[in-house]
């Protein structure tokens, strides 16, 4: 799931340089810019949804699917490590093969990869098919603003597609489990994958009318193997957290994994030590307020998605909610983190980063031990009651360490900064949920095959209490690595 963030970085500059003299009137549009405008649009509210659509439907899958507790996080995670991971190269894709190309051969691979989770008849299958959507995902969202900037020009028009923008990035995660309850309790899991086929293919073929951009460094090679390195380190991390705990399993191949996690890093590490163009230059992380801004947003990742996590298995398996009536629960943590990313970014203004980082991990550590810390059952009004808290401040913390990331950034390095931002936090959202489904595994009584429900009753507050846990985690590194910054560096200028 993404919170609520305005575009970042090279994707947003010049939009709001124009925004403060955008007329009141009506910006005059042509068509093909409102074709344009919708297909873009479309594309990125489809990014959007997906980050939270399939939370909804994950009890409805499991079943269907026979997913035990260890695995049914996989779907979840593959899109999340898929698409981060890709996240951190794909601006050099678009250097190297064009704007233009890149979102079509995103909307392709992701309109695929959706028909293919549509159907997908074993656990395998749909795992795989959910990292390529991921793939497919992030190549749309890199690419999406930009050539919406480029298509639209200056003036009022861009302005108030930059609000537009803003609009579908707050309240797609919201919109994604309102509509994904619909959909899994009206017509089946199915269709929460589906829904973006004919989206995929109506913008697919809009896109020979967007504006067409060379390829600008066609000279410098693609660190591919770097990416997969690290993207592999990854998977082999959550799956060794999450096997770990399943009974039976060998201390020597999980050992094994952790290693071959390893080799993978170092390679991640040696590779870009020698390339002459790596995806991140060395010094952007020599800034501590940098780095201390990637371990609140990746901290942040994985309190957001594996609550998210546990609270679907356990509200609809153990307290019968709908797949419609979990989405309108959520709502309490989606909409508050909208409100709390923009006070919190107000509020920078006038105490700094540190202290809305602090703030926003101490909300959302408070409501989650409070909830772990209830005698007895969880019922739905403590969800009702707690939620909105833990929402506030992650959605504070996110937008302090996210300016943190880019603060004192230079113009080139923009984009690398918004994409280290964005797959920080969705990366840290796959180890999350792989953390959350370990301690499920961990308090299961009965074999890893058994119904959710056992799983959940006995872990959800051991799960919550982690989650705290991880949430003080992120606390401490705004405590030891932010600076007291005030006022952040313009947008546009970072």
């Amino acid at each position: 799931m993404q919170l609520a963030s305005a575009p970042r970085g090279n994707q947003g500059a010049g939009m709001v340089d124009n925004f403060s003299g955008a007329s009141a009137s009506a910006a005059h549009l042509g068509g093909r810019q409102w074709l344009a405008l919708g297909a873009l649009g479309a594309s990125f509210l489809m990014v959007a949804v997906d980050s939270t659509i399939v939370y909804v439907a994950i009890p409805s899958i499991q079943q269907a699917l026979t997913l035990s507790t260890a695995t049914v996080h996989w779907f979840m995670s593959a899109f999340l490590i898929s698409f981060g991971g890709v996240l951190l190269f794909s601006t050099r894709l678009a250097e190297l093969f064009g704007r233009r190309r890149l979102f079509t051969t995103g909307l392709v691979v992701v309109t695929a990869a959706s028909l293919l989770s549509a159907v997908a008849w074993s656990g395998g299958v749909l795992i795989g098919a959910r990292a390529l959507q991921g793939i497919g995902a992030a190549l749309v969202a890199t690419t999406a603003l930009p050539l919406l900037a480029t298509a639209l020009g200056n003036g009022p028009a861009r302005a108030r597609a930059l609000g537009l923008w803003t609009l579908i990035g707050a309240f797609g995660g919201t919109a994604g489990l309102l509509l994904g309850g619909l959909l899994t309790d009206g017509l089946g899991w199915r269709w929460v994958f589906l829904v973006n086929v004919p989206v995929g293919i109506v913008a697919a073929l809009l896109a020979p009318i967007l504006p067409a951009d060379g390829c600008a460094t066609a000279g410098h090679p693609l660190e591919v193997a770097g990416a997969a390195s690290l993207i592999g380190a990854l998977a082999l991390i959550g799956w060794t957290i999450v096997a770990a705990f399943v009974p039976g399993g060998s201390t020597g191949i999980a050992l094994l994994r952790l290693a071959g996690a390893l080799v993978l890093l170092l390679l991640f590490l040696a590779i870009e030590a020698r390339s002459t163009r790596p995806l991140v230059r060395p010094g952007l992380l020599r800034s501590r307020t940098r780095v201390g801004g990637l371990v609140v947003l990746f901290t942040a990742g994985t309190v957001v998605d594996g609550v998210l996590l546990l609270i679907t298995l356990y509200g609809q398996e153990t307290l019968g909610l709908s797949a419609t009536g979990f989405g309108a629960l959520m709502v309490a943590l989606t909409l508050p983190s909208v409100v709390g990313s923009y006070v919190g970014q107000a509020v920078v203004l006038r105490h700094g980063l540190r202290t809305v980082a602090l703030a926003g991990m101490a909300l959302a550590g408070a409501g989650l031990l409070a909830l772990a810390m209830v005698n007895g059952p969880l019922a739905t009004g403590n969800f009702l009651s707690v939620l909105p808290v833990v929402g506030v401040g992650a959605g504070a913390a996110f937008v302090a360490a996210q300016i943190a990331v880019t603060l004192g950034a230079t113009e080139a390095d923009s984009a690398t900064t918004s994409s280290l931002t964005d797959a920080s936090f969705s990366l840290g959202g796959a180890i999350g949920l792989a953390v959350m489904s370990a301690v499920l595994v961990a308090h299961q009584a009965a074999p890893v095959t058994a119904q959710l429900p056992t799983s959940v009753d006995g872990g959800l507050h051991t799960a919550l209490a982690v989650a705290g846990g991880l949430a003080v985690v992120g606390l401490l590194a705004a405590l030891l690595l932010l600076r007291h910054e005030g006022a952040p560096v313009p947008r546009g200028k970072t």
